[in-house]
């Protein structure tokens, strides 16, 4: 499931407040999803003339031993001034009670390192602190009702689930400078089991059949002077936390992953 950090990198997948569900009634695939990355040629007047690349997305874990998603994005784009080429990575790690996370993002344009940050942040009386060691060594205490990438996915699908059309939540993931706090405002959908017009992979093993509902979710900086939003992503999200049709929206350009490739991966019980 994408998150600020997936859009950013992204490009890169929520239990706070009365109409989340609890985090056991709600259960998360371990999965590998592949994503090809295109140009979206509807957003017209920018300075892309094409992109081409790859997400891989993998998510691994359960609510007991904690939630672990590593996400890589390889993208080019064909621009007025050349070639740029784009690799993003991430590695992360929640526990299942949006206690604890780690964090590791790295974003490299034409092989130089433009963004690097690397931390953990701790849960405790509410209040959410992160202590990073890159860009720079920092502690930074976020307050309250902050939720972490896999609390957000959560939510959401227990706000969809429940026909909660709107969630405003405050969402950190690390990215991309270990302390920025996106406000986030999503916009979910209907729920369809229609397969009409799906990927063949949208339909393999475990997704066949599955609900899923439309979400768009555009993020806000905290704190910051803008009306509009930084950014904006799309998908059709399954109610197991799988995500396909993404469409990225930076503002100047849009890029769409089509989902081409899913494996689900081995489920971690727990212990009862």
């Amino acid at each position: 499931m994408p998150s600020a950090c997936f859009v950013r990198s992204s490009l890169a997948a929520l239990l706070l407040g009365a109409s989340a569900l609890p985090a056991m009634a709600i259960q998360l695939s371990p999965h590998r999803a592949t994503y090809a990355v295109s140009l979206d040629a509807s957003k017209s007047g920018t300075r892309i003339n094409g992109a081409e690349g790859r997400i891989v997305y993998e998510m691994r874990g359960s609510a007991c031993a904690g939630y672990s998603v590593q996400l890589r994005q390889d993208t080019q784009l064909a621009t007025e001034g050349g070639r740029v080429n784009s690799a993003v990575s991430t590695a992360t790690w929640e526990d299942g009670d949006g206690k604890s996370y780690r964090f590791r993002v790295s974003n490299r344009i034409n092989g130089e390192t433009t963004e690097e940050a690397d931390g953990v942040a701790e849960r405790k009386d509410g209040a959410l602190t992160v202590k990073a060691t890159k860009p720079e060594p920092q502690t930074v205490t976020l307050g309250e009702n902050v939720l972490l990438p896999t609390q957000h996915v959560l939510r959401l699908i227990g706000s969809a689930e429940s026909g909660e059309a709107i969630v405003e939540a405050p969402v950190f993931d690390g990215s991309p400078d270990a302390k920025k706090v996106y406000d986030t405002l999503a916009v979910i959908g209907r729920e369809t089991r229609d397969a009409k017009g799906l990927e063949e992979a949208a339909t393999a093993g475990d997704l066949a059949g599955r609900a899923r509902f439309p979400v768009t979710i555009s993020y806000y900086e905290r704190g910051g002077s803008n009306e509009t939003p930084d950014y904006v992503i799309s998908f059709d999200m399954f109610d197991n936390g799988v995500s396909r049709k993404l469409k990225l929206d930076y503002g100047e350009f849009a890029l769409n992953g089509t989902l081409i490739s899913y494996e689900s991966l081995p489920k971690e019980e727990c212990a009862k």
